[in-house]
Order: structure tokens, then C-alpha cells, then sequence
């Protein structure tokens, strides 16, 4: 891929994932959003097991290996809601592990982006 993406980290563990926004000051949140019409650089790895990044609408499957950084690139071409699933049988409640994100203007991606900085630095400050 040419010209600059926008990364994004993809954390597995049992049974969920996270998802960080280095660009944004490292923000971490529970839900996928992403642009429209831009090309997206996932960066996947897994904190305990072996997990599968499913999103098969938006074209994406990468294994997630602990202490692996396995890179895959897309570039959504239209607004729309996509699933995720664990493609890699990871442990009892791997059916469990499924997520839904959505693809968005950027004007909504930029508003969204801004108000997870804010719940993310809230949630720094009350943490200890």
C-alpha cells in the first residue's frame, strides 16, 4: 500500500477485543469505527492465545498471535455496519467472541475519535 494509512492496533484476548488508536494518543475503546475512503493499517497481535481479526466486509482476516505484530491493510469504499468474529478457536467461550463496527463518514469518524479521547482520559484520571 502507498500514502498514509491510518493505524489502528487490534488487541485479542480471551474473550474480546480492543482496539487502539495510536494516532489519537494511544485511545483504546471496546468498539471499531473507521473512516470512509481511507486505507486503515491493522496492526493485530493477542494478549493470551492464539485469536483470529475477522471482518469479512470490509475484507479482513488476520491471525492474532501473542507477541506477534501481524499487519493487514484495507480502505473501506462505503459507509456500512460490519461484524467481527474470532476466527481461531480460542477457548470455551470463542463463540462469545464476536463484536460489530461500523464504517463512517469522516466528519462522524472525527467526532466519534474526539469523544472516545475524552471517556479514555476520564478513565485515566480515575484509575490509581
Amino acid at each position: 500500500p502507498s500514502g498514509k494509512a491510518l493505524p489502528v492496533q487490534v488487541i485479542a484476548q480471551q474473550w474480546q477485543f480492543t482496539y487502539r488508536f495510536p494516532t489519537y494518543g494511544g485511545i483504546e475503546t471496546a468498539h471499531l469505527e473507521l473512516p470512509v475512503g481511507r486505507q486503515i493499517e491493522f496492526h493485530v497481535t493477542s494478549l493470551d492465545v492464539i485469536h483470529s481479526f475477522w471482518a469479512p466486509r470490509i475484507g479482513i482476516k488476520a491471525d492474532a498471535n501473542p507477541g506477534v505484530d501481524n499487519v493487514a491493510f484495507t480502505e473501506p469504499t462505503k459507509e456500512q455496519d460490519f461484524e467481527i468474529h474470532c476466527n481461531e478457536l480460542c477457548g470455551l467461550w470463542h463463540g462469545y467472541m464476536f463484536d460489530t463496527g461500523q464504517v463512517v463518514s469522516d466528519a462522524k469518524f472525527t467526532a466519534w475519535i474526539h469523544n472516545q479521547a475524552k471517556v479514555f482520559v476520564a478513565v485515566v484520571k480515575v484509575l490509581p
